[in-house]
């Protein structure tokens, strides 16, 4: 199709569009609709009524001659060539940024230049008066700063939770009674070495808790202590925690059963030895003992040393006997160096970095390195308290005492009950 003819399709399709120019006026009769011509009269207005009838506009909305200019490529084209310039700006090597403490450095460095202005008049020559003057000044004003001013801060450890005493600094001694004790370090365990020595048998007693044998209430070692003020004691058998074997406390007998424990049996004359076969009828046995004048007796046990030898410790007790280090616990134990001479161990234990505490073989070899000839294992575990002048000296495995039935002290011949004193007399 040829310009002409797209111009005349257009000029067709936009006539009906057209404001119509008012008819001219004349004076000719106005036809009416059956005085019009019928068919073939217009066939141009026919052919344009049919045309723009029949196909929307849009498909003859065509361009009108010249250049037409679209504003949207363009603008498409400089957003597209700023992003990329955006991201390659962003996607360029980013230096990196200083530390904190590089930024701090330089900021410090920077406030710690300071320009000195020189002051007005004369500068102050080295070897002058004025020079002179103005140094012993300062050092003056030194003189008098106080030490602690220029001193550098003493750093201090922190106080350690254990107790710890040096040696020598428990220790007693009077005519009749001496003790000392020593705390020992060794590896991981720490444990008390008391050497006593008494000139009476009867200064070794024993107390229960509420004084009385049988009482229900437990006490601890301390309470029971400070009623007796000895100068040293310690948790013995806890003789109420079961109701067997023979229990003779300051030449009274209380109780005759049988049992299968040891048997510590100390003789009116402070002597140590043990009953270990306990198959003979006990109530027999308790009344020899007390017919003989024994002065104490403790079930407990194992017996550790005899005749200042080791004992090969029972494989099958109540308590735990093998070598292993699963067995380490605090442990008190009382034994025997010579007449009216005596040893008493006590380890803390279950306190690691402090004690660990020893199975009972260690236990043993402690005994024999100390020359005792005669070692007896008491009550342990948290039972496990020395006392000394008024005050428990150990750690207790539990942080606080174990309320107990009984102890084991040595007191001063002064402070034995006026009857003891005299028959010792006599």
């Amino acid at each position: 199709m040829d310009r002409l003819d797209r111009t005349q399709r257009r000029r067709r399709y936009d006539a009906p569009h057209e404001q119509e120019a008012p008819a001219p006026v004349t004076d000719a009769p106005r036809r009416t609709r059956d005085e019009a011509p019928r068919r073939g009269a217009h066939p141009q207005r026919r052919l344009n009524r049919r045309l723009t009838q029949s196909l929307p506009k849009r498909h003859y909305e065509l361009p009108r001659p010249g250049v037409h200019f679209n504003p949207r490529p363009p603008a498409l084209i400089a957003a597209c060539v700023l992003l990329v310039l955006f991201f390659a700006q962003g996607s360029g090597p980013v230096q990196d940024l200083p530390a904190v403490s590089e930024r701090y450095a330089s900021w410090l460095e920077s406030q710690n230049t300071v320009v000195v202005q020189p002051l007005p008049g004369p500068t102050v020559e080295p070897e002058s008066t004025l020079a002179a003057i103005l140094a012993e000044a300062e050092s003056g004003l030194e003189r008098e700063l106080p030490t602690s001013a220029t001193a550098a801060p003493v750093a201090t450890e922190a106080p350690s939770p254990y107790k710890h005493y040096e040696p020598g600094e428990l220790s007693y001694e009077s005519d009749s009674l001496t003790v000392t004790v020593e705390q020992i370090q060794e590896e991981d365990v720490t444990y008390f070495l008391a050497d006593i020595r008494v000139s009476d048998p009867h200064q070794l007693r024993t107390a229960f808790a509420g004084e009385k044998y049988g009482n229900a209430a437990y006490e601890s070692v301390s309470d029971i202590a400070d009623r007796h003020q000895p100068v040293i004691a310690a948790n013995a058998d806890f003789y109420k925690y079961h109701t067997n074997g023979i229990i003779l406390r300051n030449g009274e007998l209380y109780r005759k059963q049988n049992s299968t424990r040891h048997l510590l049996i100390i003789d009116s004359e402070g002597n140590m030895s043990a009953l270990t076969d306990r198959r003979e009828k006990q109530g027999l046995v308790a009344n020899e003992l007390a017919e003989a004048g024994t002065w104490q007796t403790f079930e407990f046990g194992p017996v550790l040393v005899e005749d200042g030898e080791a004992v090969e410790l029972p494989r099958s007790f109540f308590i735990r006997t093998a070598d292993d280090p699963a067995y380490r616990e605090p442990r008190t134990a009382i034994g025997q160096i010579g007449p009216l001479h005596y040893i008493m161990i006590v380890v803390d234990g279950r306190r690691e970095g402090y004690s660990e505490g020893v199975t009972l073989p260690e236990l043993q070899q402690l005994f024999l390195k100390h020359g005792a000839q005669f070692a007896f294992n008491l009550d342990g575990g948290g039972s496990t308290t020395l006392y000394f002048e008024g005050e428990v000296i150990n750690m207790p495995s539990s942080g606080d005492e174990r309320r107990v039935s009984d102890i084991v002290m040595f007191v001063d011949a002064d402070d034995l009950p006026a009857e003891e004193a005299a028959q010792d007399e006599e």
